[in-house]
């Protein structure tokens, strides 16, 4: 398993709390663990993110989610994913 943060973006104007697992190859799975707001606007349950060029995608096609995300999660695990991305592998493997 990777290693795991916590990023918060916001979504429709409200907050969204995602425990984002980064896993082999800097690909990430995000987990939505709490929303605030409207029920009907809620975002993605689960995402799977990944970094191509200069900008995240996932596999729902929302790029301002995706990107939030990204950003959200490079700002606190910049050392790991840029490590992974040298080495070509796990850190730890």
């Amino acid at each position: 398993m990777g290693m795991e943060v916590t990023a918060v973006v916001l979504h429709d104007g409200a907050l969204a709390h995602y425990d984002v697992v980064i896993g082999p190859g800097g690909t990430c799975t995000a987990y939505l663990s709490s929303y605030r707001g409207a029920g009907n606007r809620m975002p993605p349950q689960c995402l799977s993110l990944r970094k191509e060029g200069r900008h995240w995608v996932s596999d729902d096609g929302n790029e301002r989610l995706s990107e939030d995300l990204g950003y959200a999660v490079e700002l606190k695990a910049r050392p790991i994913l840029e490590d992974r991305r040298r080495q070509g592998g796990h850190p730890a493997g």
